[in-house]
C-alpha cells in the first residue's frame, strides 16, 4: 500500500526527476456535445425506466453531477517525484517493489503519458502526463528500478475513449 508522507517521516531517497501537471485536464464543451450527452442521457434513463433498473438510474444521475461538478472547478497541480525508494505523487510514496511495470505511451500532440501497473489489483493503473519531459530521459531513470511492459504500445482503450469523448 502506498505510504502517506504526511503522516510519516520517511527517507524516500535522491530525488531523480520531478515535475508538475494539472489534475485533470480542462474540457470545452460545445453546445452540440450537451445536446449529444443530454440525448444519450434521456435514451439511457428512458430504458432504465422501461427495464425498471433504478440502481442504473442513479448510476446516470451520479456521473451527471460528478461532470457538472468537474466542469465548474479548476484542477489543482499534483507534483510528481521519481525518486530512489520509489514514485511520488503529491504526498504518496508508492515504492518500487510495490509496482509492477511501467509504459510509455507517447504520440504528440494528444498523448504523451506514462503509466504504472500495481502489483497490487485493487490498485488501478497510475497514468501520469508527461508534459515536456523527454520520454526517453524518463524510460532510462525507470529502466533503472522496475520492468518496462514492452508489449504495451499505446494509450489504453479506456483512456482513448474518454479523451474523446472530453470526460
Amino acid at each position: 500500500m502506498p505510504i502517506d508522507l504526511t503522516k510519516v517521516d520517511k527517507d524516500t531517497g535522491k530525488e531523480i526527476i520531478a515535475w508538475q501537471f494539472p489534475e485533470f485536464s480542462k474540457q470545452n464543451y460545445s453546445r452540440s456535445w450537451f445536446i449529444a450527452y443530454g440525448a444519450v442521457l434521456l435514451g439511457l434513463l428512458t430504458y432504465s425506466i422501461f427495464t425498471a433498473n433504478i440502481l442504473f438510474i442513479f448510476i446516470l444521475i451520479i456521473a451527471t453531477v460528478i461532470i457538472y461538478i468537474n466542469r465548474r472547478r479548476e484542477p489543482e497541480n499534483i507534483r510528481f517525484r521519481i525518486t530512489e525508494e520509489g514514485i511520488i505523487l503529491n504526498e504518496m510514496l508508492y515504492e518500487w517493489i510495490e509496482i509492477k511495470n511501467f509504459w510509455i505511451a507517447y504520440e504528440p500532440p494528444e498523448v504523451k503519458n506514462l503509466y504504472f501497473e500495481f502489483k497490487n489489483l485493487l490498485l488501478p493503473r497510475l497514468p501520469i502526463p508527461l508534459q515536456d519531459k523527454n520520454p526517453v530521459e524518463i524510460r532510462n531513470i525507470l529502466l533503472d528500478y522496475i520492468e518496462e511492459d514492452i508489449e504495451r504500445e499505446g494509450e489504453p482503450i479506456s483512456d482513448n475513449i474518454s479523451r474523446k469523448l472530453k470526460l
